[in-house]
């Protein structure tokens, strides 16, 4: 089934960003904010932001989007962000952190293909907040979990999702607004009745910006002699 939503989770304050709302954060080769790159990646479906910190100037730079603002955005984590989102939007939808600059060829082949996907990658180093995905040898997840990596086979969870079944979207929702202080990810049930598979990110450019560090990495990558 097709997704014609998207929701962009952006309501919080990088304090190891100088204070920056992330999805204003700009690409070094492009000048494209990581919104300008979604808004183009989700070209033809309806999207919302949710916003907090900064959303004046996110706002008012793009009055063309639905917007909801999460007010207690400075003592919750963004899956309270998404649990007000999903009091609005109840059809198949994406979602994705508001710090990933990704491409729009990703969207399409998530698009053509069917079912609940989290995109995932094996990635050699992870931080401590990453989330893992148990998986069997077809793809699909039976477990979603947090702290050290328990096999090295088990992908990581890094931030976008395809949600088609209403009645998990129901369950994430009433998950995400009883455990606010998460992240969207780790609210995730993993139903028998609305499998979830992983989507391997490949060789897709996704480049998620959590420090300074993050963005000289982009730099140095996009500006190779």
């Amino acid at each position: 089934m097709k997704a014609d939503h998207a929701i962009i989770l952006a309501a919080g304050k990088s304090l190891q960003l100088d204070g920056k709302n992330k999805v204003l954060i700009r690409h070094p080769q492009s000048q494209k904010t990581i919104l300008d790159r979604a808004i183009e990646a989700f070209a033809g479906k309806h999207i919302t932001v949710v916003v907090g910190f900064g959303a004046l100037q996110i706002m008012e730079r793009y009055p063309q989007l639905h917007y909801i603002i999460n007010e207690n955005w400075a003592n919750t984590n963004n899956a309270m962000s998404l649990g007000l989102a999903l009091s609005q939007v109840g059809e198949p939808t994406y979602v994705v952190s508001g710090d990933i600059f990704f491409s729009g060829a990703l969207i399409a082949e998530m698009d053509n293909r069917s079912g609940n996907l989290i995109l995932t990658e094996e990635r050699e180093n992870r931080m401590l907040t990453s989330l893992h995905c148990e998986l069997d040898a077809q793809g699909k997840i039976s477990n979603i979990y947090g702290g050290p990596i328990r096999a090295s086979q088990h992908p990581e969870a890094i931030g976008l999702f395809k949600i088609t079944d209403r009645e998990l979207l129901k369950s994430w929702h009433k998950q995400c607004l009883r455990f606010g202080n998460l992240f969207a990810g780790q609210t995730l049930p993993c139903q028998e009745d609305s499998p979830l598979y992983a989507h391997d990110l490949g060789t897709h450019p996704f480049c998620e910006i959590n420090s300074i560090a993050d963005y000289w990495r982009l730099v140095q990558t996009e500006y190779q002699p």
